[in-house]
């Protein structure tokens, strides 16, 4: 009990997690390695100027560049709007500013390199210098909102029953499962999505023991799987994706079970309320914006014999 709550507890939290926070540091050193003296008669502050630079990572993992690299890029950008080639100028007050999205999967960092571009002049003979439009970097784009999707579900379900000896013979009997389910996406996340279902499913399947009736089992379960998606488009296919999808579930099944005696004609009736939890896995195609095909298994945690694979057909609304 305690390792299924744990793993329902770190899905919670990732699938959750979403924030962003910034914080800047300002720096007065000239990073041109040039002794500036300033002095209030010989130099102008004439603009203002930021760059930044990007990096997105995927369950903390890509990036392309070292925190050092992306604020290289950062200052690289702000440097190039200062306009320091060819006259007496330094960048003074540089500031580096980190700003932090978190959502699903995905934690996108940018920096913001700043600072104030001071141009230096004879106060004896040259004209003070003019003052610049100050040049700032794009602001933060509105989080897109979310889009949900809503849809119902229909397909066969195949009874997987774990057999511990080679004595015992599992023949499953036809199946189904039939839910609703909601999609959560982004444009943001572009190819990611979030999906929660709530499915009947019912199985049934009977065991012989050398050759002789041995058991049968009729199970209805209320199904409910949380999932997290990829869905990739096909090349030169606009209209069909083609998606992978996992994540934990909870189910609870009405168990009707007979277990049959030596001489075939009676048996023992158990019935009962089981829950279960455990691991969902679905593959599939998305055709067009309605209509998805998949096919997947579930994994339980401790009772195997509930295990199974299905196909489902799905319609989106």
């Amino acid at each position: 009990m305690k390792i299924r709550f744990v793993f329902i507890l770190l899905f919670t939290l990732l699938f959750t997690t979403s924030c962003k926070y910034h914080y800047g540091l300002t720096h007065n050193e000239n990073h041109h390695q040039t002794q500036v003296v300033l002095d209030e008669s010989n130099y102008r502050v004439v603009k203002y100027v930021e760059g930044d630079a990007y990096a997105r990572y995927f369950l903390g993992i890509g990036g392309g560049a070292s925190k050092r690299g992306i604020i290289a890029r950062a200052r690289e950008n702000m440097l190039q709007k200062a306009g320091l080639i060819g006259k007496s100028r330094a960048v003074i007050n540089e500031t580096v500013e980190l700003r932090v999205k978190n959502s699903l999967f995905i934690t996108e960092v940018r920096y913001i390199v700043s600072g104030y571009i001071v141009e230096f002049f004879n106060p004896a003979l040259d004209t003070p210098p003019v003052a610049e439009e100050n040049i700032y970097a794009v602001p933060d784009r509105p989080r897109a909102p979310n889009i949900k999707t809503r849809g119902i579900q229909a397909g066969y379900a195949h009874s997987y029953t774990q057999l511990y000896s080679h004595e015992y013979t599992n023949h499953p009997g036809v199946g189904f499962t039939l839910g609703v389910k909601t999609e959560y996406s982004n444009p943001d996340l572009r190819f990611l999505f979030l999906e929660s279902q709530l499915n009947l499913v019912y199985l049934n399947w009977n065991t012989d023991y050398r050759n002789r009736r041995y058991s049968s089992e009729n199970s209805f379960g209320l199904e409910l799987p949380v999932m997290a998606g990829l869905r990739l488009p096909l090349p030169f296919v606009n209209s069909v994706a083609w998606y992978l999808k996992t994540g934990p579930f909870l189910n609870l099944f009405n168990v009707d079970r007979k277990v049959y005696k030596l001489n075939n004609d009676t048996y023992d009736h158990e019935t009962g309320i089981l829950g279960t939890a455990g691991l969902k896995l679905g593959i599939g195609f998305q055709f067009g914006k309605h209509w998805q095909t998949e096919f997947g298994h579930r994994f339980n945690i401790g009772w195997g014999e509930y295990d199974h694979t299905h196909f489902t057909v799905s319609y989106l609304f």
